[in-house]
């Protein structure tokens, strides 16, 4: 099955006929525009992406470039849910831009060192793209 998206339509040509259909579903990666999809906070990340503010247990992170904190709101739009590395190339540098898989890797890799510290983790999926998560802290007590 082949899709095809126009103007946020999604455009499907089954194997089975040659006609083409149209589905009014906005696609899957596309966030919503309303404003409370403009704060991601789950109690323990806060993005808020038309502010460029992210926090992080209530501490403020402010070591991220503009191109890191786009990569990161968008990866916290579906949080812990993979993330295509082209959709995630072209919501940061746009469409216009040439996709560079290297320079994406040195942006994740200086990401993933910077959010290290609080918790967080940006796990590369293989022919997929990425996916941003909570590593849960070990507890000392535990035997």
């Amino acid at each position: 099955m082949r899709i095809k998206v126009l103007n946020g339509l999604a455009f499907y040509r089954g194997t089975m006929s040659s006609k083409l259909r149209m589905s009014a579903e906005p696609r899957q990666h596309e966030p919503t525009h309303s404003p409370a999809a403009d704060i991601y906070d789950d109690g323990y990340l806060r993005v808020e992406h038309d502010k460029y503010y992210l926090a992080c247990q209530g501490r403020p992170i402010y070591t991220l470039s503009r191109t890191e904190f786009l990569i990161i709101s968008r990866l916290a739009r579906d949080f812990g849910r993979p993330v295509n590395h082209l959709n995630l190339w072209s919501d940061v540098w746009g469409v216009q831009t040439e996709y560079n898989n290297a320079a994406l890797k040195v942006h994740i890799a200086n990401i993933r060192r910077k959010l290290a510290p609080y918790g967080l983790d940006i796990l590369p999926m293989v022919n997929i793209g990425y996916r941003l998560i909570h590593i849960p802290t070990s507890n000392p007590e535990r035997s």
